[in-house]
């Protein structure tokens, strides 16, 4: 049989077709937040209560299973749980305040229609810069008011505490040894997929327009099951057409949601683990998370300008290459920037690690008894 873990061999574990679905991904929720930008969020709703539901929660779904699949490899590449949520960090919290700062300090006094003072006065002005630790706050005194989804200024950071806390589930599941003993993590996808699906029949009514977040966690644990198993999964493209038909099936029934996360996993790691050749695009910097957090604020300021551009189709063709624009600057003057910051989180890791290391040599090694007769312990 040949492997996931054949095929990612055969790109010495960097294939970039994970790259190519990030930036794609980043691109979808753009395209997919035109509709709120420009139809408000009640419509958009009723638009998608349709099979256009399917490839829209999808979007979140492969996400997080990419997530979970491309930072177990970053789990099992760390010396402790130190690096590993201080990496995660800082690949997310210096894009997050930079663009919270912007968002808040230059688009809500352009756009706002609150004077300045009012605007700094205001108590909704300085809780939005808690979403730089994951606290998220959607408003800013004045702001798209009168647009089609008003004073809304970031929706997409929604998905951002649901990220810190898949963050959190892996480093327990490393500090309890699960995630060494892939037959361990099995077991625990197993019984967390009967929880779910348990939960989800007695307790949630109706369909949301994206898969809940519980289900967005699984996605993620389910893409980590996958990276532990990656020797015995096959790489089909009879099981990736399998995989599909279960994820199409389970957004199309009632309570299939639950189903939907272990074969949108596959779907992810598959597609991921293709190696198409390079393109700059890819190669010259990780945009993904740029447009992500981007994408929906200069969507919304593109909205302001009122009918001629309230258009979803308008909307995408003018905010996509705005947000790239964004995107590309963050990059290489702020997220390139603190991956340096590595070295001094391992060079902590190893002190912090040294010093635990000391104290249990100390506390195990019997202490010398010094006097007449006595001699040295071991």
């Amino acid at each position: 049989m040949f492997s996931l873990a054949d095929q990612l061999a055969l790109s010495r574990n960097r294939p970039a077709g994970f790259d190519y679905m990030r930036i794609t991904l980043a691109a979808a929720v753009v395209c997919q937040h035109s509709m709120n930008a420009t139809l408000g969020l009640r419509q958009t709703l009723e638009l998608l209560a349709t099979p256009f539901r399917i490839p829209v929660a999808m979007i979140l779904a492969f996400f997080f299973a990419l997530s979970g699949f491309l930072v177990t490899g970053s789990l099992f590449r760390c010396k402790s749980l130190i690096s590993f949520l201080g990496l995660r960090a800082l690949r997310i919290a210096p894009a997050l305040a930079v663009e919270t700062t912007l968002s808040a300090i230059i688009v809500g006094p352009i756009f706002s229609e609150t004077s300045l003072v009012q605007y700094l006065e205001d108590p909704k002005f300085y809780r939005y810069f808690l979403n730089i630790i994951g606290d998220i706050h959607y408003q800013l005194p004045g702001l798209f008011l009168h647009n089609p989804m008003p004073d809304v200024v970031n929706a997409q950071l929604w998905t951002v505490p649901n990220e810190l806390w898949c963050y959190v589930a892996l480093a327990l599941l490393a500090a309890t040894s699960i995630c060494s003993n892939r037959v361990k993590y099995l077991a625990f996808l197993i019984f967390s997929q009967i929880g779910l699906i348990y939960y989800g029949i007695y307790h949630w009514e109706g369909t949301s327009l994206q898969l809940r977040a519980p289900l967005l966690v699984f996605c993620f644990l389910s893409g980590v099951g996958f990276y532990l198993w990656r020797d015995k999964t096959p790489f089909s493209p009879l099981t990736l057409l399998f995989a599909l038909f279960l994820c199409t099936a389970g957004l199309s029934i009632e309570h299939g949601d639950m189903l939907v996360p272990i074969p949108a996993a596959y779907v992810t790691c598959y597609l991921g683990s293709l190696d198409p050749k390079r393109s700059w695009i890819v190669s010259s910097g990780d945009y993904s998370y740029g447009v992500f957090l981007y994408g929906f604020v200069i969507q919304q300021c593109v909205a302001t300008f009122g009918e001629p551009v309230r258009h979803w189709s308008l909307n995408i063709l003018i905010s996509l290459p705005i947000s790239f624009g964004a995107a590309f600057v963050s990059w290489h003057l702020v997220e390139k920037y603190a991956l340096p910051l590595r070295r001094p989180l391992e060079s902590f890791e190893t002190a912090i690690l040294s010093k635990i290391s000391f104290v249990r040599r100390r506390h195990k090694s019997p202490e010398t008894i010094q006097g007449p007769g006595s001699s040295r312990l071991n």
